[in-house]
């Protein structure tokens, strides 16, 4: 099936609204409702704090490999780029903290659950605790320190949007993950929000050379498939889809959101969902993201 033919069959079925636009070398070869809004959920890991991150490594005010005080021992800007320090996945921190800095304080002393750099687990709470770093050495809020540190991004992008489309139980044009919205909205791991064309432009600068360190965050490996924030394809179930190009790095965010990009094919490749508006089991995204950037692939 085509590109537009997956998505006006998914339409209704996998989501209530769906939302893409494929990029080749800079340029726009697909579109399909791309000025929709959307809650990016986990996107912002890497649009937003794996770019400043990068940013800070690159001039020596957080390299990679140092410690930092507020960190437990063993963690690392790396390792926490790679999902590889130790973290627990997720938990409901506003449970036990109420506001921002609270909520922060609990996720830097969570007791570590693998040794560090021994074991892939994806999780929130290591973008928690590597955003508090990031705060702490820019001396800003991350929305501050991401208008400041890639204006042309962060300009295209926001935190909240009262004409995104709704998520899960009618929310709408606030953040649907719970840390994150007890957080104000903005949190290193979830918070922004934009639509297809944007998200392919900010992506698409990762491709030209715009964002420091971009070639060694596409190869650098930790102990499972996360490179530097980015994802690789991990198998024939890969949400890149069953034959991705080698050099296919990508993100998904759980509202139902995903980009995928080559540097070899110069194609970026957006999908924007509110898949949750269904509820959360993952088979239908799932199966449409597989089928739908492997089409994509195609394009470059």
């Amino acid at each position: 099936m085509s590109l537009r033919a997956l998505l006006e069959a998914a339409e209704g079925v996998v989501a209530p609204s769906l939302s893409a636009c494929v990029l080749v070398n800079g340029r726009e070869v697909f579109a399909h409702h791309a000025d929709r809004i959307y809650d990016l959920a986990s996107l912002t890991k890497v649009l937003c704090t794996t770019e400043v991150a990068l940013r800070f490594a690159a001039d020596g005010r957080l390299p990679l490999d140092a410690p930092h005080p507020l960190w437990q021992p063993g963690l690392t800007a790396r390792r926490l780029l790679q999902h590889s320090a130790g973290c627990l996945w997720w938990k409901d921190l506003g449970a036990e903290a109420s506001g921002r800095e609270a909520i922060l304080r609990l996720a830097l002393t969570e007791p570590l659950v693998t040794a560090p750099g021994a074991v892939h687990t994806y999780t929130d709470l290591g973008f928690l605790s590597l955003g508090a770093a990031l705060e702490a050495v820019g001396g800003a809020r991350i929305d501050a320190l991401y208008a400041q540190e890639a204006p042309d991004a962060a300009v295209r992008l926001a935190w909240g949007h009262p004409d995104a489309v709704p998520t899960e139980g009618g929310l709408q044009g606030v953040v649907h993950d719970d840390n994150a919205r007890n957080m104000g909205g903005v949190a290193p791991h979830a918070g922004l929000f934009g639509d297809a064309r944007a998200v392919a432009f900010v992506a698409n600068r990762w491709l030209e050379g715009r964002v420091p360190l971009a070639a060694e965050a596409f190869t650098a490996h930790g102990a499972g498939s996360h490179v530097l924030g980015w994802d690789t394809p991990s198998g024939e179930a890969s949400s890149a889809g069953p034959t991705p190009p080698p050099d296919a790095v990508g993100h998904t965010g759980f509202t139902g959101t995903s980009v995928w990009m080559s540097p070899s094919r110069g194609v970026v490749a957006v999908l924007l969902t509110n898949r949750v508006a269904y509820g959360r089991d993952p088979a239908w995204i799932r199966a449409l993201r597989h089928a739908w950037h492997q089409e994509a692939w195609s394009a470059g």
